[in-house]
């Protein structure tokens, strides 16, 4: 439906290169995306992107590496802004498999190049530094995209070696979407990777889907006990209301109690390495929640 859609919109547009057999450059320089991982991934290894879907929603759902205010607002990631793409004349737009089906219309702007770092094998981190490695080629960045991998192992290191032999509780990890729901990050997730390879465990043991979270409903974790809890910016006003003067459900939930649960400013949990490395620094500054006997 989406790509019928935005084909009816192509036909409006009289001057659109027809670019989709054109070979993509060595080097190329003028690089738009939809995605948002990918995005902060360009930024992490020195590209300025030329234009990016959903800007605002990047600056409260990934925060950093920060964008330009250069960075041209494209529209939708389902539905951009065809003029829009077409006046920046890019070398290449790229995209992820969530959108394919509007491909082949953006593939009569340049060249379109889809990175899946989520998929059905659950292995998230590996595809990121692919991905990574991958754009550094694309962009003429090869030993920029190294230096990140290098760098986001290092600090995935660095905590675990801080965690290190010591007896630690399992750390669960949520946004909250209002006061009775939440994703919470299982298997599958960059997040539960970097606990992984940190030797920390997930709280939650539960399937998800192949992006590596689940819908829960608050209820559901009064099932978590001894266990860490991380919430990701932004929270809604109103959790972060209910969870200071412990009211409501929240405020009856023992994940939640003092000194139990932390927030962490935002960091994308469908992100990259760079997404990766900042929540390890994260996991970092807060390993005494981790420590078993933590008071909760």
């Amino acid at each position: 439906m989406i790509a019928r859609l935005l084909a009816s919109l192509l036909a409006l547009l009289p001057t659109l290169p027809a670019a989709a057999a054109e070979a993509v450059p060595a080097h190329a320089e003028r690089v738009a995306t939809i995605d948002w991982g990918t995005a902060e991934t360009l930024l992490a290894i020195g590209v300025t992107p030329l234009g990016l879907a959903e800007s605002a929603g990047y600056r409260d759902w990934v925060g950093e590496p920060a964008l330009p205010d250069t960075v041209a607002e494209i529209g939708l990631r389902a539905t951009p802004s065809l003029e829009y793409l077409a006046a920046l004349k890019p070398d290449v737009i790229l995209s992820t498999p969530q959108f394919t089906a509007i491909e082949p219309v953006l593939e009569k702007i340049a060249p379109v190049i889809s990175l899946a770092t989520y998929t059905t094998d659950l292995e998230p981190y590996r595809h990121a530094q692919e991905n990574t490695a991958r754009l550094g080629a694309l962009t003429g960045r090869a030993q920029a995209a190294a230096d990140l991998i290098a760098a986001t192992d290092t600090r995935i290191a660095k905590l675990k070696d801080a965690v290190g032999a010591a007896e630690t509780r399992p750390v669960l990890v949520l946004y909250f979407q209002d006061d009775r729901h939440t994703w919470v990050f299982c298997r599958g997730s960059l997040f539960d990777d970097v606990l992984r390879r940190a030797g920390l465990k997930n709280a939650w043991t539960t399937e998800g889907n192949f992006w590596g979270f689940a819908n829960a409903g608050v209820d559901r974790l009064f099932a978590i006990r001894d266990a860490a809890v991380l919430v990701i910016e932004p929270v809604p006003p109103a959790v972060r209301a209910k969870l200071e003067a412990r009211d409501g459900l929240l405020g009856q939930l023992p994940a939640f109690a003092p000194g139990n649960y932390a927030i962490l400013p935002s960091i994308w949990g469908f992100g990259g390495l760079p997404s990766a490395g900042r929540f390890a620094d994260q996991l970092l500054k807060h390993t005494q929640l981790f420590e078993r006997g933590h008071a909760s």
